[in-house]
């Protein structure tokens, strides 16, 4: 008996001897020589290059039938013995057949092409790809990255990642609209917001403003939006500011929704709110950082005392080893 052959080649052959099995497509016989499947693996190369070598040849097309049964029925009248009256029954006889006409069927062209993404689904990976680069910081060039390439290609054959070019001009303004819709629909049944602003000057000393909504949503949580953050170039007086936040307000659909604004304890911003007709109310950290800058003056002097003890004895081992 022929020992079992592991090669998956063998899928595609069947023995006929010691010497020689034969092809499952074309029904060649091709010596094998002992158990080396070397002409083997030749023959499906050159003779059948589209079958791949990992499949089984028990592939055959749809309307072709892998087994007929031929049934005879026999209807037998058997006297009763038992004094019931005789009951027809009826015995089937099944004769397997084997087919002659079975042809294996060989890969269409078509299982070997990649099939593309469909629009839908290549325009949510856009959306996603587009969220990573803002929510994370990567630059636009993430989308020209070998491995980041490889790896989209690995999770999803048949996506074409976008180009820098179309993620900054394309992607990301339509990321922005749809935000923006998607924020003020948020902030439509709103009845009540507050408002929070703050200025500062980068280290490019450049001068920004940034403003943030509060508010109660349907679900009685407070939420926080940031509505605004942009290079403010105009000279902060209140006129200005004012200016600023009711641009803004109007932007959003704020208008008579602002209970309170809370900002430092700049003249220039209380009076901005003013200007507005809003209620200000200083902002309670900033007030602490200034109530405790205050009470460090007072002890000024006690500070530099300690300060130049602990300098002392890090300048000096010899001290620092006596302390200890």
């Amino acid at each position: 008996m022929l020992s079992k052959k592991r090669s998956s080649i063998w899928n595609h052959f069947t023995i006929v001897d010691q010497k020689y099995a034969k092809c499952s497509y074309c029904s060649n016989k091709i010596s094998y020589g002992g158990g080396s499947s070397g002409n083997l693996l030749r023959h499906m190369k050159t003779k059948h290059t589209t079958v791949p070598l990992d499949r089984t040849a028990r592939h055959y097309s749809s309307n072709t039938m892998t087994e007929h049964e031929h049934i005879e029925e026999h209807n037998i009248d058997e006297p009763s013995t038992s004094g019931m009256p005789a009951s027809n029954t009826s015995t089937q006889m099944l004769t397997p057949v084997t087919p002659t006409n079975i042809r294996p069927v060989q890969s269409s062209i078509t299982s070997y092409v990649q099939k593309p993404v469909s629009i839908s689904k290549s325009k949510k990976i856009d959306s996603q790809i587009a969220k990573l680069i803002i929510k994370h910081y990567h630059p636009f060039s993430l989308v020209e990255k070998k491995e980041f390439k490889n790896l989209i290609q690995m999770l999803t054959p048949g996506y074409v990642l976008p180009s820098r070019k179309t993620v900054s001009n394309s992607l990301l303004p339509q990321l922005y609209e749809s935000t923006v819709d998607t924020i003020k629909n948020k902030l439509k049944n709103v009845t009540a917001v507050c408002l929070t602003t703050d200025a500062w000057t980068s280290i490019n000393n450049e001068s920004y403003v940034a403003i943030t909504a509060h508010y109660i949503d349907d679900d009685t949580k407070m939420s926080s939006i940031l509505i605004g953050c942009q290079h403010f170039t105009a000279r902060h007086t209140a006129v200005e500011m004012s200016s600023l936040l009711i641009e803004q307000v109007n932007k959003w659909g704020l208008v008579n929704k602002i209970t309170m604004i809370i900002s430092d304890n700049a003249a220039n911003m209380v009076a901005a709110v003013r200007l507005c007709q809003w209620r200000h109310f200083p902002c309670f950290a900033h007030s602490i950082n200034l109530i405790v800058q205050s009470g460090l003056e007072e002890v000024k002097p006690i500070l530099g005392k300690v300060k130049a003890i602990v300098e002392y004895f890090k300048r000096s081992t010899y001290a620092l080893s006596r302390l200890n």
